[in-house]
């Protein structure tokens, strides 16, 4: 079944729908067939698409006749569609002009024949005209009254002719009054004045002059009248070259914004000359932050006295001295919902420690800053933040921070490069404090260099560090939450009554982890466990926990500390899933920070260098005197003195000696039978020499000699018989001896 159309559009209407320009091609059963005029995409729109887009509001429906309508009026009127487009000199006579012709219709009406003869200045029907007009629009004084011989000064009413012709053109145009106005803007010489080649040579000039590098006019302009190529035929239309005055002319009527883009580039004309932004981006508090670094315009010190001091590199520390003159730079976090300012940090760098340092400020309680600066208001207080806005910068897009925001349940969103409206409310905050803090202090640099011609700020540098973080904390605490914000979604309300309004209206806010806080966002410390606990920057800790953990032993832990809170922290350990936490075992750091506790740390060496100097020569002397007294240490001068160590050398070397056995000597052996016997040579048999009987061994009935000597000694009773005792071989040389045939053997 064919539905009926709720709305009449005929063929050849335009829809403005979705941002686009439709024409209808034709009416199809199952909708309209359109064309869009950008793309020429031919596509159906369905029937209920195009009524509900006309019930709510976000289609228009422009006829056929209503497109030629409007095409005359923009063609009559020179582009001009309502009296709102004019200026006030000109709706005022448009206005007069009106009353005119609407008295000539209620004329008519009644039944007064008006001519154009009739209402002419000296016409019978010309002061009722006016008089019925006055009516209608008084204060524009038609007849011209005159008041204590003054002259008139009212509307300069023309004669009846060009009265018709304002009646005329109204009704022509369907009563729009926009055809009454003067159109002497449109009167002049029709046909261009200049030929086409030098309408050329003007946009040539002009392109060039849209460079980056930012060319003079007048230069571009000389150069480009030599390099001009014109053809005989141009030149014989005219040989003169358009003169630099009307090329300025026409770099003034272009765009501004054309210009800047031109010759500024893209990225300083998006900062400049971009649309902006007006959405609403949170609603709740902590439900979206901004953050952002910016180096101040102002240079601090200790007393505001330049110094020159040669410093070695790879010894100067990383922290400012105490009167070292430089430009800080400033950490601010800001709520998105309320315009407050969570956290503000200054340090020497932008990087990822502060950046950590920012987020731990705005998820802890200020009351800190408060009490030491002398603020009069409560700081704003901590909250659990949700997503994270920032852009690409070293101090904000790196791991650490990226894994602090994420451990703590924080959503990181990345702002473009070079596009400020992506985080426009904490870019406006460093302007804002620009302006109405660091303007007024000394040492004030000025938004850009060589701004302040007349003032040297290094100089004039007077306030210290410490001094213009106060400065910055009183203002971000008593001043700047109670200001009127005049931003997106604010509606001129403060930002504490933002915030108040709020949590009203969305409910009370997340509170913070500790917790997460301390193990993502905190310092991390490798220490080995002792008897005592563990010592993270040389402060003790301890627990009942840690100590069963280590039960007595020392192992490597790693020690994850809140540098804003020492009163505990949380340890981890390789291969432990649980995670531990220690208590501060040294109350005098309670209430102190990490800086703070360091500080005083440092303090006990640092102070008064020469004083600590002088305590170390009285120690000196003390424990010499002690030493020399106790009689345990000898003269040094004594050579004696050195002499037990000598002789215990001497003694450790008998120590080290080795007992081994000889490689070369075997003892005697004995035959079967004679291993008692005393014999010096029973079972041994010398070697014969050669031509000499076989040795015979004794007999066992033989009786053994009285006494036999050691077997290391040799007599002559060793030489057998017959041989001189010079050449007999000795019986204890294994070479020369030989054994008898093992006869009763109990293998």
């Amino acid at each position: 079944m064919t539905s009926q159309p709720l709305y009449n559009i005929p063929k050849g209407s335009i829809l403005k729908l979705d941002g686009r320009e439709l024409t209808v091609s034709v009416r199809e059963e199952s909708g309209y067939a359109v064309e869009c005029k950008e793309t020429g995409e031919c596509f159906t729109l369905p029937l209920e698409r195009v009524e509900t887009a006309i019930r709510h509001r976000d289609c228009e429906v422009i006829k056929p006749a209503d497109v030629e309508k409007r095409k005359a009026l923009l063609k009559h009127t020179d582009g001009l569609e309502c009296v709102a487009q004019l200026s006030e000199k000109d709706q005022r006579i448009v206005q007069a002009r009106l009353a005119l012709v609407i008295a000539q219709d209620e004329l008519r009406a009644e039944g007064v024949k008006l001519t154009q003869r009739s209402m002419n200045k000296s016409g019978t029907h010309r002061r009722l005209l006016l008089t019925r007009a006055e009516k209608l629009a008084p204060g524009h004084n038609f007849l011209g009254t005159r008041r204590g011989g003054k002259l008139a000064s009212g509307f300069d009413v023309p004669q009846g002719r060009t009265l018709a012709s304002y009646r005329d053109v109204y009704h022509r145009f369907d009563h729009n009054p926009i055809v009454l106005a003067d159109r002497d803007r449109m009167k002049g010489r029709r046909e261009p004045r200049l030929c086409e080649w030098q309408e050329q040579f003007i946009d040539y000039v002009l392109n060039c002059w849209h460079d980056p590098k930012q060319p003079k006019l007048a230069s571009v302009y000389k150069l480009a009248t030599k390099v001009f190529h014109r053809s005989p035929r141009e030149m014989a239309q005219d040989i003169n070259f358009p003169s630099i005055t009307t090329i300025r002319t026409r770099a003034k009527a272009i765009s501004d914004v054309v210009t800047v883009l031109g010759r500024g580039g893209t990225r300083h004309g998006a900062n400049t000359k971009g649309a902006g932004s007006t959405d609403v981006r949170a609603l709740a508090f902590g439900e979206k932050f901004e953050w952002d670094q910016c180096l101040l315009s102002i240079f601090t010190s200790g007393d505001g006295v330049v110094r020159a001091e040669v410093i070695d590199p790879k010894e100067a520390p990383q922290e400012l001295a105490d009167n070292e003159i430089r430009r800080c730079w400033l950490h601010v976090i800001l709520d998105v919902a309320t315009r407050e300012v969570l956290g503000w940090v200054i340090s020497e760098t932008a990087d990822a420690d502060h950046s950590k340092a920012l987020l731990r400020m705005a998820t802890r309680d200020k009351t800190k800053e408060k009490v030491r600066y002398g603020c009069r208001q409560d700081p704003v207080p901590p909250v659990r933040l949700g997503l994270a806005l920032a852009d690409n910068g070293t101090a904000t897009r790196n791991a650490d921070v990226y894994a602090g925001q994420l451990g703590m349940g924080m959503a990181v969103m990345t702002a473009r490069a070079h596009q400020p409206m992506d985080k426009q409310l904490v870019e406006r905050l460093f302007g804002t404090t620009q302006w109405d803090v660091l303007n007024f202090r000394p040492g004030y640099t000025g938004s850009r260099p060589g701004e302040l011609t007349g003032y040297e700020p290094k100089p004039s540098a007077e306030i210290s560090h410490d001094d213009l973080y106060g400065t910055l904390t009183r203002y971000f605490i008593d001043e700047y939450p109670f200001r009127p914000h005049r931003g997106t979604g604010m509606y001129g309300a403060t930002p504490r009554q933002k915030q108040e309004e709020a949590l009203q209206l969305y409910g009370p806010m997340e509170p913070p982890s500790q917790r997460d806080r301390c193990l993502h966002l905190g310092a991390k410390v490798q220490a080995t466990t002792t008897s005592e606990g563990v010592r993270a920057f040389n402060i003790p800790f301890n627990s009942t926990e840690l100590q069963r953990f280590a039960a007595g032993r020392p192992k490597r832990v790693t020690v994850h500390l809140d540098p804003d809170d020492l009163r505990k922290v949380h340890v981890t350990a390789e291969g432990e899933d649980a995670v531990m936490e220690a208590r501060l075992s040294m109350t005098v750091f309670k209430d102190q920070t990490l800086e703070e506790a360091i500080e005083i740390l440092e303090a006990a060496t640092k102070s008064n260098p020469s004083l600590r100097e002088l305590h170390d020569r009285h120690l000196g002397e003390a424990m010499k005197r002690r030493a020399l007294e106790s009689g345990f240490f000898p003269d040094s001068r004594d050579p004696s003195s050195y002499q037990t160590l000598a002789q215990l050398e001497a003694r450790a070397s008998k120590l080290l000696q080795v007992e081994t056995r000889p490689a070369a000597y075997v003892g005697a052996t004995a035959v079967p039978g004679h291993l008692m016997s005393r014999g010096r040579t029973s079972g041994v048999v010398p070697a014969r020499p050669a031509g000499a009987a076989p040795f015979k061994p004794p007999s066992p009935s033989t009786p053994p000699r009285a006494s036999a000597p050691p077997p290391q000694s040799a007599g002559p009773t060793d030489v057998p018989p017959g041989e001189v005792s010079t050449s007999a071989p000795d019986p204890d040389d294994i070479k020369t001896m030989t054994f008898g045939s093992i006869k009763d053997s109990k293998l």
